[in-house]
């Protein structure tokens, strides 16, 4: 999942990163202050994680959902077939 979030300086990009680390499902991939990004890796709703994300103090917003290659079979139907939702 990648989320817009307002960081405005480096203690705002920390309490991010403590808010995420503090979340055993979720898994931070890349943390850009200046991009005001977050890329996370979870099994957590996306809403949980936009909820651990302004707890932290900062606006966020989810920008994109995507799949690494282990997880795009998650997202197909259940038997495979190319009907599911793809991001």
């Amino acid at each position: 999942l990648e989320f817009d979030v307002q960081m405005s300086c480096q203690g705002c990009a920390d309490a991010v990163r403590a808010a995420l680390d503090a979340a055993p499902d979720v898994k931070l991939l890349e943390l850009r202050p200046q991009e005001q990004s977050v890329l996370v890796e979870t099994t957590a709703a996306a809403e949980r994680v936009r909820e651990l994300l302004e707890n932290s103090g900062c606006r966020a917003v989810l920008k994109g959902m995507g799949a690494s290659s282990e997880g795009e079979r998650g997202l197909r139907g259940s038997r495979g077939d190319p009907g599911g939702v793809w991001g």
